[in-house]
């Protein structure tokens, strides 16, 4: 869909969510395999959708 950039934006239509830290923990997280450990720890499943360390981050 093409963008009309003379016309204003309806302002309603957006909302805008502040993540503050979490990018940097999120990938923090993932470098040090933090989901697999807790993942050992805990143990997975098989029924699980959703493990414990993927619930974590």
């Amino acid at each position: 869909m093409p963008v009309n950039l003379t016309s204003p934006l309806d302002y309603a239509d957006y909302s805008s969510k502040s993540v503050d830290h979490l990018g940097i923990v999120a990938t923090v997280c993932k470098e040090i395999g933090l989901a697999d450990e807790i993942n050992q720890i805990v143990g997975v499943d098989p029924r699980q959708k959703v493990t414990c360390g993927e619930a974590h981050l």
